[in-house]
């Protein structure tokens, strides 16, 4: 079981702040079962880091490279990590 589970830092540029991306990107995670969290950066990108099953993170990473509707994503880099037991998924505030 432990080989189907995964965590994923991602970083993602563009128009990704002041469009609803953090609240977005929590509504994605719900939908795909994913713990973790999401923040604005002080560089204008968004970070974001989910466990859960594999193939759930997967969707999830392949969904924020689109974003919401007014967001214009240019890039997204992502990082697998050792496995993280997040309880929940929530939107950091600087």
């Amino acid at each position: 079981m432990k080989n189907n589970l995964l965590n994923c830092f991602c970083k993602i540029y563009g128009r990704v702040q002041g469009v609803g991306y953090r609240a977005w990107t929590k509504r994605s995670a719900d939908k795909y079962f994913l713990n973790g969290w999401v923040k604005n950066c002080e560089d204008s990108t968004v970070e974001c880091e989910v466990s859960g099953k594999r193939e759930n993170v997967e969707s999830f990473v392949k969904d924020c490279a689109k974003g919401p509707l007014l967001a214009s994503v240019k890039n997204i880099h992502t990082e697998n990590r050792p496995f993280k037991n997040f309880t929940s998924f929530i939107i950091q505030i600087k």
